[in-house]
């Protein structure tokens, strides 16, 4: 028995109560593994299910649970989102259910803070799937990096996808730390996602290969991610959105912007906790609970004038 062979899997129930929670048409039967349903599910979920870390910072757990039950929970039943390893878990699950050639592997964030500055390859903190088809064509699909592209890309040196003024690229890449003269053999290559930041510069945001991994490997990742202090998420209270026409709603900690492919068009910082529970409402439709307001452990304290 193969290592697949053992793994769990989203009920079809399940999997069309998510299919109706993202707004995909037709969503009482399964669609066909096309391309366009690939590039249709990546556009519902980046547009549907936000980049959140409340779990981190509202949960007596203080972390993100990213099995199947726990990410069924958190998006159909409590309406929130997650981040790498929950919503590209439940992504990896509706491209299996559906039919699609798929595989889970995991990335190295590289998005440096500034343009210019060095770029540092971290750990495998992020979770992407590869679809494959017939024609040996090869797309990521990529629900859960918080600005993810909106359609899945092709793995093909300099391929570009374009949404509402915003370009992402494929290129291929080394380690800037490998050392062949070590291994004996040639330095492994990356796929590498960029983004386009304009005046003609690009930007990367992670690098993979085409190595397949499982799902104790991210429950190693999330581990880290949820509670290293290391990790760039350890006090974080993030909820980031896409919107279909393109614009990007970033709350990140205590502030606030409204975002598009011409920049920041609006940006807000809070001077109380309630402003940002109101932001969270109106802009994410979420309101925590009571059980939430209990364990939120970085409330805002109001500034005095």
């Amino acid at each position: 028995m193969s290592i697949g062979d053992q793994q769990e899997h989203f009920t079809k129930e399940q999997i069309l109560d998510i299919l109706r929670h993202i707004g995909f048409p037709n969503p009482n039967v399964l669609p066909e593994p096309t391309l366009e349903t690939l590039r249709e599910l990546q556009y519902r979920c980046v547009t549907t299910l936000p980049f959140e870390t409340l779990s981190l910072r509202t949960t007596a757990t203080r972390g993100v649970d990213i099995s199947l039950e726990g990410i069924y929970n958190r998006v159909v039943r409590q309406k929130r989102g997650g981040w790498c390893f929950s919503l590209n878990r439940l992504g990896f699950e509706l491209l299996y259910a559906i039919g699609f050639n798929v595989q889970m592997t995991l990335a190295r964030v590289c998005k440096p803070e500034n343009y210019g500055d060095p770029i540092v390859y971290g750990g495998l903190t992020h979770r992407i799937s590869i679809v494959r088809f017939a024609d040996g064509s090869k797309y990521s699909f990529d629900i859960g990096f918080g600005n993810s592209p909106f359609y899945p890309i092709l793995l093909k040196e300099g391929a570009t996808i374009e949404f509402f003024g915003h370009q992402r690229r494929m290129v291929k890449v080394k380690h800037n730390q490998s050392r062949p003269e070590v291994l004996g053999n040639a330095p492994e290559e990356f796929w590498q996602l960029e983004e386009y930041i304009g005046k003609g510069r690009w930007t990367p945001d992670y690098a993979f290969t085409e190595q397949e991994y499982y799902e104790v490997d991210c429950e190693i990742g999330n581990f880290h991610t949820n509670f290293s202090p290391s990790s760039h998420f350890y006090t974080k209270f993030w909820c980031v959105l896409s919107k279909p026409d393109g614009t990007l709603y970033l709350l990140m900690d205590n502030e606030f912007k409204i975002r598009n492919s011409e920049g920041t068009q609006m940006a807000v910082v809070f001077t109380t906790e309630q402003e940002r529970l109101d932001v969270l409402k109106q802009y994410f439709d979420i309101e925590l609970t009571e059980e939430e307001h209990k364990y939120h452990d970085q409330k805002i304290e109001k500034v005095k004038a």
